[in-house]
């Protein structure tokens, strides 16, 4: 399925689309949970429907036509180890941009987390040593100064302190899954998506389906129920909202796969960005307010966006430098959400 080629380019193209559109609405969706009053991560419920819905990999057929190779228990010890890697650094990932959107809004945070793929670029040169052309510095350079104007614009802010927060969060949120790609290209050049995608979602799901009969499950009254209840909100419409997450994680992060064995940098720098602009108009549509003005369009989050767009695609189309180590895996792609 995820293979460029004339006869599976409009299914290359579906899978962009609902990688687009499942990203954006997933975003949204979280956010809307967070302003019912029962997002908090302190009850350890919010990562659930996301990573549930990961497992729903488990009902697909391996869709790639690659199977684990015949290197016996040497292969077998590389592949479990690369996926508790890369489910260590997803938990993280998520937890940090989490606390990112309920920090900063998914307007700021969008504009920061629209970045990605240039920190991406960043930590594939700190673990494969793979160099940066100056063109790709440029545009990372670019970038940089849009997520600087964002903090900028947040010191202006009533709640500066909480965008502060949440634009650091979603830094190393980006920094943790950043990463994560890294390895997770390795790990698709050896183990089909559905299993890779599976497992990463019954290691989150584990952990974080203990913390919350733990922690949270304990606590649901004062910190779901009463929460809801401040917030004008119904224990249905909460319900309904994580149960229509789980099938929205699972369509955006198969795609999310897809995207990252299929796609060149040109295509994922362009569709990053796209996502970045549908979210913020979203954003600033559905939850502007006196008491969410971090979540208002103004000029400078604007600029800010225009700057990270920019710079994302003038390092998507820059020309690369020259390997001067073997490529990690054989995707040579730079940007991967």
């Amino acid at each position: 399925m995820y293979r460029t080629s004339d006869d599976s380019g409009a299914r290359q193209w579906t899978t962009r689309l609902v990688y687009l559109i499942g990203g954006a609405l997933y975003i949204i969706g979280a956010q809307e949970v967070y302003y019912t009053g029962a997002g908090s991560m302190k009850t350890f419920l919010p990562p659930l429907p996301y990573f549930t819905g990961m497992m729903m990999a488990v009902l697909l057929p391996p869709a790639d036509g690659r199977r684990p190779s015949s290197n016996g228990n040497q292969n077998t010890a590389r592949s479990s180890k690369l996926i508790m890697r890369i489910a260590a650094l997803e938990a993280i990932g998520y937890l940090m941009t989490y606390l990112g959107i309920a920090y900063a809004g998914s307007t700021i945070y969008t504009i920061v987390y629209g970045s990605m793929s240039l920190v991406v670029a960043f930590m594939r040169w700190v673990i494969t040593k793979k160099t940066v052309s100056r063109g790709q510095l440029c545009g990372m350079m670019v970038a940089v100064l849009g997520i600087a104007s964002t903090a900028l614009e947040g010191l202006n802010a009533a709640n500066s302190e909480s965008i502060e927060l949440g634009v650091f969060f979603t830094l190393v949120g980006c920094f943790a899954y950043a990463t994560e790609y890294v390895f997770l290209e390795e790990a698709l050049a050896i183990l089909p998506t559905t299993t890779v995608l599976f497992s990463m979602g019954k290691y989150c799901t584990m952990l974080f389906f203990t913390l919350f009969i733990t922690i949270g499950l304990p606590h649901h009254r004062a910190w779901i129920e009463d929460q809801v209840k401040a917030h004008h909100g119904r224990m249905e419409v909460v319900v309904l909202l994580y149960t229509l997450l789980i099938p929205c994680s699972f369509l955006k992060n198969y795609a999310w796969m897809g995207v990252i064995r299929g796609d060149g940098a040109v295509a994922t720098g362009l569709m990053q960005g796209f996502r970045s602009c549908l979210t913020f108009a979203l954003s600033s549509m559905l939850f502007c307010s006196p008491t969410t003005s971090n979540q208002c369009f103004t000029i400078g989050k604007g600029f800010a966006t225009v700057l990270v767009v920019t710079g994302t695609l003038i390092y998507s189309f820059a020309q690369p430098a020259k390997p001067t180590t073997p490529p990690l895996s054989p995707s040579s792609s730079s940007g991967l959400v």
